[in-house]
C-alpha cells in the first residue's frame, strides 16, 4: 500500500523504526520540474509491487491528485485541525534539527496549509487519517 502524509506526520520516524516493512520515499529527491509528481508516484508505485513493503511518500495535492488519476490505492495521513498545534510541532522539529528541509516543510506550512487542509476534505473519508500535533511514534493505531 501507498501512504501519503502530510510533512511532519511521521513518515520517516515510522519507517527507520520498522524498516523491514517499509519505505520512506522522500519528495525532496525527485526534481521539481513539470510532471515530477508522475516520476514519483512511478518509483513508489514500482517499489511496493517489488517489495511488497508499505511506501510513504509526501501528501502534495499534485501527488494525490496524480494517483487518483491512475487509479492506484493509497491512504493519507493528515493533521488533525489545529494549526497551531501543528505550527509547533513543525518549529519544535526544525529548532532541533535545523536542516534545510526542515525549514521548507515550516515555510510550506505556513504557505499551504489551509488550502491543503480544504484539498484533505475533498478525499473520501474512508482513506483520510487524522494525526494529532504529537510525534507519532505508533503508526499501527492509524494503519489497519
Amino acid at each position: 500500500m501507498i501512504y501519503c502524509g502530510y510533512q511532519g506526520c511521521g513518515k520517516s520516524t515510522y519507517c527507520k523504526a520498522h524498516p523491514d516493512i517499509t519505505i520512506d520515499l522522500d519528495s525532496s529527491n525527485f526534481p521539481k520540474t513539470d510532471g515530477w509528481e508522475y516520476n514519483y508516484i512511478t518509483a513508489a508505485h514500482e517499489l511496493e509491487r517489488t517489495t511488497k513493503k508499505m511506501v510513504f511518500i509526501s501528501a502534495h495535492q499534485c501527488v494525490i491528485n496524480a494517483l487518483r488519476a491512475l487509479h492506484i490505492p493509497f491512504e493519507v495521513f493528515v493533521p488533525a485541525h489545529d494549526k497551531e498545534a501543528w505550527r509547533h510541532r513543525l518549529a519544535f522539529r526544525y529548532n532541533n534539527a535545523p536542516h534545510q528541509c526542515n525549514f521548507n516543510a515550516l515555510a510550506d506550512f505556513e504557505k499551504n496549509f489551509e488550502k491543503d487542509m480544504a484539498f484533505y476534505l475533498t478525499l473520501p473519508a474512508e482513506i483520510v487519517h487524522y494525526v494529532s500535533a504529537k510525534i507519532v511514534t505508533n503508526m499501527e493505531d492509524y494503519i489497519d
